[in-house]
Formats: C-alpha cells, sequence, structure tokens
C-alpha cells in the first residue's frame, strides 16, 4: 500500500476490474502506457474511443497474440486513427493512402515474424505498396561482439541495451551522463522533489558514502525563465540556476497551418518532428516529409501533395504541438 502511493501519478484509472477488457483485449501492462501516451498527444478525454479503436484495429491486422511488442503496434495504429480522424472502416479500404507508424509497418512486413494465422489480407499488400522497411539487418561488429564477451557485466549491459534498443539506449545514456546516476535517489525523492525548508535528507552514494541535501530557497525567475535554487549539501551551500519548465520564456509565436492550403503539412498530435526534406526538394504525395515521435511512438508524416518542398516551419527538430506548420509545399 506504501509503495503503491508512491507511484500514484502511474495509476491507469481504473481502481477496480471492468468487463470492457473483454472487447478491446488490451494487456493489462499496455493500458496504462496506452492511456500515457493518449495523454501526452492530447487524446486522454477519448481513450474509451482508442479503446473501441484497439479492438477494430486487431481484427485489422489479423487478431495478433498482444504481448510486447506485437500489442504496441496495435496500440500504435489505434493512436494514429484518433490523431488523424480516420476510422478503421477508411483505413481498410484505402491502408496505402493513409500514414502508418513505423511499427505497422515493420510489422506488416515481417520484423516481428509471422502471425500463428498468417498476415491479413488483402490488407498487408495494400498498406505495403510503397512502402520499404525502415530498417535492414545489420550484421554485429567486430567491435561490438568484442564488448559482448566483456568481463564488466556493466559493459556487456549497455551494449546489448544499445543493440536492443538503440533510441531508448541513447536517451538512456544522454541522461546519466547530463544528470548522474539518479537510481541513487529515495524514490519519493525522485518523483516528488523537494521543498523549501527540507533539510538532511540523506542520499547514498555507494558503501559507506552518504549525502546529506537541504533545500534552503527559490529565487524568482527571470525573463529567461531561470532561477537561482539554494541547495545545502553536507552542511554547505550550492547555488544554480534551474530552467522553470512551467514558464513560457519565449516571446515569438508559432505559424500554424492552413486547412484551406493543401501544401501545407501540420503537426497531428504534439511530440518531437525529425523532418527528412529540406527547402527546395522534390516530393511526390505520399512521400515522408517528416517523423514524429510521442511517447515511444514514431509516426510518419507524408506529402499530400506533389511539388517542391518551398520551406520549412521551424527548424529540422523541435518539438510541435497540433496544427503547427512542418512544411509548406509549392504543388506542381
Amino acid at each position: 500500500e506504501s509503495v503503491r502511493r508512491l507511484y500514484r501519478p502511474f495509476e491507469a484509472g481504473l481502481s477496480a476490474p471492468t468487463g470492457t477488457v473483454y472487447n478491446h483485449e488490451i494487456p493489462g501492462g499496455q493500458l496504462s502506457n496506452l492511456r500515457q501516451q493518449a495523454i501526452a498527444v492530447g487524446l486522454g478525454h477519448r481513450f474509451e474511443e482508442i479503446e473501441q479503436l484497439y479492438a477494430a484495429c486487431d481484427k485489422l491486422l489479423g487478431r495478433i497474440i498482444k504481448v510486447t511488442p506485437t500489442s504496441k503496434v496495435v496500440g500504435d495504429l489505434a493512436l494514429q486513427l484518433a490523431a488523424n480522424g480516420v476510422s478503421a472502416d477508411d483505413l481498410a479500404n484505402d491502408p496505402a493512402g493513409a500514414d502508418l507508424p513505423d511499427s505497422v509497418v515493420g510489422f506488416l512486413h515481417g520484423e516481428l515474424g509471422e502471425p500463428v494465422a498468417g498476415f491479413p489480407e488483402p490488407f498487408r499488400s495494400k498498406a505495403l505498396e510503397g512502402r520499404r522497411p525502415k530498417n535492414d539487418p545489420v550484421p554485429i561488429a567486430e567491435s561490438v561482439r568484442e564488448r559482448l564477451n566483456d568481463d564488466d557485466p556493466v559493459v556487456v549491459r549497455s551494449t546489448l541495451s544499445a543493440l536492443l534498443f538503440p533510441k531508448q539506449a541513447t536517451d538512456f545514456m544522454e541522461h546519466a551522463d547530463t544528470y548522474g546516476d539518479l537510481s541513487r535517489l529515495p524514490t519519493h525523492l525522485f518523483w516528488y522533489g523537494m521543498e523549501v525548508g527540507d533539510s538532511d535528507v540523506p542520499i547514498s552514494l555507494g558503501r559507506g558514502v552518504r549525502l546529506l541535501v537541504g533545500l534552503d530557497a527559490i529565487g524568482e525567475p527571470d525573463e529567461k525563465g531561470m532561477r537561482r535554487v539554494v541547495f545545502r549539501l553536507n552542511g554547505q551551500l550550492r547555488p544554480i540556476d534551474v530552467r522553470d519548465r512551467s514558464i513560457d520564456a519565449t516571446t515569438g509565436t508559432v505559424e500554424q497551418a492552413d486547412p484551406a492550403n493543401p501544401g501545407h503539412v501540420a503537426a497531428p498530435f504534439t511530440g518531437v518532428v525529425r523532418m527528412q526534406v529540406e527547402p527546395g526538394d522534390k516530393v511526390e504525395a505520399n512521400q515522408p516529409v517528416a517523423v514524429i515521435e510521442a511517447m515511444k511512438m514514431e509516426s510518419v508524416i507524408s506529402a499530400p501533395v506533389s511539388g517542391t518542398v518551398e520551406r520549412l516551419g521551424g527548424p529540422e527538430v523541435r518539438s510541435v504541438e497540433p496544427g503547427d506548420l512542418l512544411v509548406a509545399i509549392t504543388p506542381s
């Protein structure tokens, strides 16, 4: 009970069993993740609709056995349809013309193996028209093999992580390089932080090594959203400057896509976008122009028309909100 209180922010909103599982068949381990994904892309209030779409997408994909990572394939597709306002029937009628998450394309290409009942046809063949596998098999380099046989288990573990989950492993290593080993923090401190007046909070750095931390003061934010935060480490004052992410310190505005302009490509939901085209590039209709990621789900954004890329709506990699302009295309 005490542990559950610490992790209450991650509850999936289900305090008791529900019979809807017999319809949507979302695995319990995925349910909380899917709800958080929906909230992250601004669809949390439509979760019952997403549950229904999940069931419909499951049927489209052939009623696959839903475990990690196949259950994620179904969930990614349901979120994509909900975000774009596309029904399962619309997708079934024209799978080639719809934007599909990378996980779905990879699944249909056989990256997760072949389902027991086979792939759903003709949906699979139509959906893969013009879509090549994103990742071709890459042989393991000799230097990587050497690290896999290293005597240090930490080296072996980090190497395996990079092979199996390259993006997540890179993000984790960058986070660790920036902030250090946060697994040393007590759970309540990691999730909820400290309040002014807290003193001598013990943090174990290793066997026989302990750090006593206190929070003395938090200053007012400046025009850049920076605050001076004064800690006390083992009795010594340590002031640092911290960016307050809750404060919008930007003065510029983000250009919005014009729904009436057929050459404007808009962000479908909240996430981090990576552009795959540059001004002056020639593009064809349905050609990928960007990849958007939100809560471990990556989706390809395609050009609505053929033409020339006039300009980008912002930097090649940036955070976006629904409706933000990504690409302006001059139709040919």
